[in-house]
């Protein structure tokens, strides 16, 4: 019996370890995405992405960076991030809240977080709409 208990508090233990090792994990890479995106630093954002996030959110955002003004981006940051909420949806994805402080914006939002092959990355894709195939006229 003594035996049973013991397993089972070194379980629970270890259980508990894998849990918030997983919740550190994903706050360091919403923390470190969120960071980078809200200083205009799409490159530094972009290690803490899926995929999917850089083929579409992170490359429209590099070309909008092209035509944004340098006084704008100056007078944006810096930026700080505080990471106020982290839920755990299941083993592989969880959502985070953020409060984001620039000098000129101040809000809350959340952000995607996905597991891929053990990392966990942000997710926040633009979504692809596709464009429907082109109709022919009928012939009369």
């Amino acid at each position: 019996m003594k035996k049973n208990i013991t397993l089972a508090l070194l379980a629970t233990a270890l259980l508990l370890t894998a849990c918030a090792s997983d919740e550190e994990k994903i706050e360091k890479v919403a923390y470190k995405y969120s960071y980078a995106m809200a200083n205009y630093d799409v490159d530094g954002a972009e290690k803490y992405a899926t995929p999917e996030t850089v083929e579409t959110t992170l490359n429209t955002a590099r070309g909008l960076l092209t035509i944004v003004d340098t006084n704008y981006i100056k007078s944006d940051t810096p930026a700080t991030i505080e990471i106020t909420n982290i839920q755990i949806v299941d083993d592989t994805s969880a959502v985070v809240t953020y409060h984001k402080t620039t000098p000129i914006k101040d809000f809350s939002s959340t952000l995607d977080v996905r597991k891929r092959h053990g990392r966990w990355l942000a997710h926040s894709p633009i979504p692809v709409i596709e464009a429907p195939e082109p109709q022919m006229p009928e012939a009369k």
